[in-house]
């Protein structure tokens, strides 16, 4: 494999970074929901998605015309002053103000619309089209080993841990005391985060796949326009793009929107839950991103997307009939599962079709189509009969029904897919 020393820098200085972002985009929603602030959490939270989806178009322009190394480096160091600049106030005064509190939230998530596409991008840059599949996996059990890390020690930073206790049949008596990290502390470590990827990122040498991308020199609008004309010629390629989308629309609302509401409200659960559920999802992202080339090597991209959806929409329709704790982890299991390895498929799809030069572009105008279906959905749920008792398990039906009529529109334009991508293996690994 070519460029190998480079992935691996920078699959590195993104687990260091990733670590400190998961746990901070785990904390700030768990902080709001149990100060009981959590309706002022998704008002902010809506404008922030609003916001994203300018800074998502634009963002697609940065990583087509720019060098992404220079992109990664840009990204990282404004994240660690930003971050860093927030906690030394914390550290200072010994409390936050909400406003900055939601700015480290905002930096946060803008961070994650510009770097994964500028991540998948420089991947397929510097990999050969035989290796995309493998190479995509690999990002994927990086980011999800880092995030499961992260998930398991946020339920333990959240809320603290204080246990006395015996080992059984040995009779060893034990005690675990672990004090509640502030939010300032959980900011200071993502800061050191971002710088240390920063640094990392400085020691990446590689040499592009393709010598002759061309660049596209002219204003925001034209470069715009770019992407979306390609979109617009290839029309079947966009349907699949954004159905194939429709795992990854309701797992980010189910995360960031229902998951509190679903442990707080309907399980009537706290923080523990709420970590071990997380560290649930990313151990079935981990897993799938291991296995999900070998299971379903003798699939085709598009018919390994429609199983995949058909079993998110069977994990949604579970979870909104239950209310025991287990099958909920099972359930995280199986989303995270399906999540991941649509997400391989669809990257490994879209590396295959779309060029280089446009990459970033074509990103950022399905980031905005997904951003705006979250955007409906989080206005949804955000109606008072969501929030009583456990009717948040409406919610997850009414998401396993959108996912299910993605998996019927995928489904009856099978054929067709089949034949715009008959050339390109769902295993490419060898």
């Amino acid at each position: 494999m070519k460029n190998k020393r480079a992935l691996t820098i920078l699959f590195t200085a993104n687990a260091i970074s990733g670590f400190a972002q998961g746990l901070t985009m785990l904390s700030i929603p768990w902080y709001f929901q149990t100060n009981d602030k959590f309706s002022l959490f998704m008002s902010a939270f809506i404008i922030i998605t609003l916001g994203s989806l300018f800074w998502g178009l634009y963002s697609g322009t940065l990583v087509d015309g720019f060098n992404r190394k220079d992109v990664f480096l840009g990204t990282n160091f404004m994240g660690g002053l930003i971050v860093l600049s927030v906690a030394s106030l914390g550290f200072r005064e010994g409390v936050l103000p909400i406003s900055l509190i939601l700015l480290v939230y905002t930096t946060t998530l803008y961070g994650y619309i510009i770097h994964f596409p500028n991540l998948y991008a420089f991947a397929q840059e510097v990999t050969e089209p035989k290796d995309y599949t493998r190479v995509v996996s690999y990002i994927e059990i990086v980011s999800q080993a880092t995030a499961m890390t992260s998930a398991a020690l946020g339920g333990i930073l959240l809320d603290g841990i204080n246990v006395v206790d015996t080992i059984p049949v040995l009779n060893i008596p034990y005690e675990i005391h672990i004090e509640r990290w502030e939010l300032h502390e959980i900011f200071l470590m993502d800061a050191i985060a971002f710088f240390a990827s920063f640094v990392i990122v400085i020691f990446i040498k590689y040499q592009p796949i393709s010598k002759n991308m061309a660049i596209d020199e002219g204003d925001l609008k034209d470069r715009l326009k770019v992407g979306y004309n390609y979109l617009m010629s290839n029309k079947l390629v966009t349907i699949f793009g954004v159905c194939a989308y429709s795992i990854f629309i309701v797992v980010l609302v189910e995360i960031f929107v229902l998951l509190f509401l679903y442990i707080h409200n309907h399980l009537q659960e706290g923080a523990d839950v709420l970590g071990f559920s997380e560290m649930m999802f990313a151990s079935g992202s981990l897993f799938s991103g291991v296995i999900i080339r070998y299971l379903m090597s003798k699939f085709t991209i598009p018919k390994s997307i429609i199983i995949l959806t058909f079993l998110t929409t069977l994990a949604f329709f579970v979870a909104s009939f239950t209310k025991d704790v287990w099958i909920f982890y099972l359930f995280c299991v199986l989303i995270g599962f399906t999540n991941a390895g649509s997400r391989i498929f669809r990257v490994s799809y879209l590396f295959n079709l779309v060029p280089n030069e446009v990459t970033g572009r074509v990103n950022s105008i399905f980031n905005v189509v997904t951003t705006l279906c979250r955007v409906i959905f989080t206005l949804i749920f955000l109606l008072p009969f969501f929030k009583d008792g456990s009717n948040v398990t409406n919610a997850y039906f009414f998401l396993g029904l959108f996912t299910l009529t993605s998996g019927i529109i995928l489904t009856y334009l099978y054929k067709p897919l089949l034949k715009l991508t008959e050339n390109i293996a769902s295993d490419q690994s060898h």
